[in-house]
């Protein structure tokens, strides 16, 4: 029962996301957006090959795919805006967290880290969303 409940919670706050979009005016993500991981720039969306049996981080902004990175791999990750909107995500290559946003909630920062033992179990699963800077990060 408390499942669905979660599962309720969940798709809530992903309407949420969609309206949130759908109601800002467009904006490319990819222009006034900078992404560094480990303190360089990330030149393509992809930190290395995919691989079909591991884990992957995805990083979306507005709806639009910024980075994806493999989940058993540490790093750093910021996401800087041109507005001055700030995430920055820590990968440890067992478990992913978001661990500084300068947004005024911090409810991405407080939401429980995602690990491979509990991605299933969480509340929102594999997802992390700072919703005022529009950023999603999902462990797929």
């Amino acid at each position: 029962m408390k499942r669905k409940y979660w599962a309720i919670a969940a798709l809530v706050l992903a309407a949420a996301v969609v309206c949130l979009v759908l109601l800002r005016p467009w904006a490319h993500p990819a222009s006034g957006v900078r992404v560094l991981v480990d303190g360089k720039e990330l030149t393509s969306a992809s930190v290395s090959p995919e691989k079909t049996e591991d884990l992957r981080v995805y990083l979306t902004l507005d709806g639009k795919e910024l980075a994806s990175l493999p989940f058993s791999e540490a790093h750093t990750v910021r996401v800087l805006q041109e507005n001055g909107d700030e995430n920055t995500l820590q990968l440890t290559g067992t478990s992913v967290r978001m661990e500084h946003a300068n947004c005024e909630g911090q409810d991405c920062v407080k939401m429980e880290e995602v690990t491979r033992d509990n991605i299933e179990t969480r509340v929102m699963f594999g997802m992390i969303i700072c919703l005022p800077h529009r950023l999603s990060v999902e462990v797929r």
